[in-house]
């Protein structure tokens, strides 16, 4: 199966949980699905859907810390848009990435076009977690049943017992499609978010081999639960 892989390094990066509204935010140790969605679309000057791509990926950080933010708040109006919270900012301290880096790789071949010629900025979670695109390129991917696997998201269900403690229920994908509305969830599920650092070896479904890493590591290309 030929994919488009694009490598993306950044300053930070930020993904928000749902269980840390306030006072100290954490955040997840690699991106959901939704968030690489969002970034997609904002590269591609359109939405991205469940519908248009498979997505794989592997997150990696030099580092990882605390980091001291100004907050824009928003409460929600009784007609269903949002408006700035009246109380005005917040500041909080929240859980940063430093010096991230993301390898996508998505089974929609004409994507890699958003890639070369971004319409929006890309980010890595947050507006100012902002990233640049250093390589755009086929690869192949070859089916696996086994392999070393890095930093990534894989629904709980495929897997045999726990590889990991991070068990997140998160949101797969969105409905964005009117402007000023609430989103609104289009699926979730229980996933285990692998811990960037060392590669662990797995069997589940869905694992491929692709063609620019060494001969033993793989990458979980995700299979979405309802594309509507």
């Amino acid at each position: 199966m030929r994919a488009v892989h694009v490598h993306l390094e950044g300053y930070t990066a930020c993904f928000r949980t749902v269980w840390t509204v306030t006072a100290s935010q954490m955040t997840l140790p690699c991106p959901p699905y939704s968030t690489l969605l969002g970034l997609i679309s904002a590269c591609a000057g359109k939405i991205v859907t469940p519908a248009h791509t498979r997505i794989g990926y592997e997150f990696s950080r030099v580092s990882e810390s605390r980091d001291l933010e100004r907050t824009n708040r928003f409460e929600l109006t009784s007609g269903g848009y949002l408006r700035e919270q009246s109380k005005g900012k917040g500041i909080i301290y929240r859980q940063v990435h430093f010096k991230p880096s993301l390898d996508l790789y998505l089974t929609n071949l004409n994507l890699a076009e958003a890639f070369y010629n971004p319409v929006s900025t890309p980010t890595l979670g947050r507006s100012e977690d902002v990233c640049w695109i250093t390589k755009v390129e086929q690869v192949e991917l070859t089916p696996r049943q086994t392999g070393m696997i890095g930093s990534t998201m894989i629904k709980s269900d495929l897997i045999k017992g726990y590889v990991t403690p991070e068990v997140v229920n998160t949101v797969e994908w969105f409905n964005n499609d009117q402007t000023g509305m609430l989103r609104e969830v289009g699926s979730k599920g229980l996933f285990q978010a692998l811990q960037p650092g060392n590669r662990i070896e797995i069997e589940i479904d869905n694992l491929y081999h692709p063609s620019n890493l060494p001969e033993l590591d793989v990458i979980y290309l995700h299979k979405w639960t309802n594309i509507g």
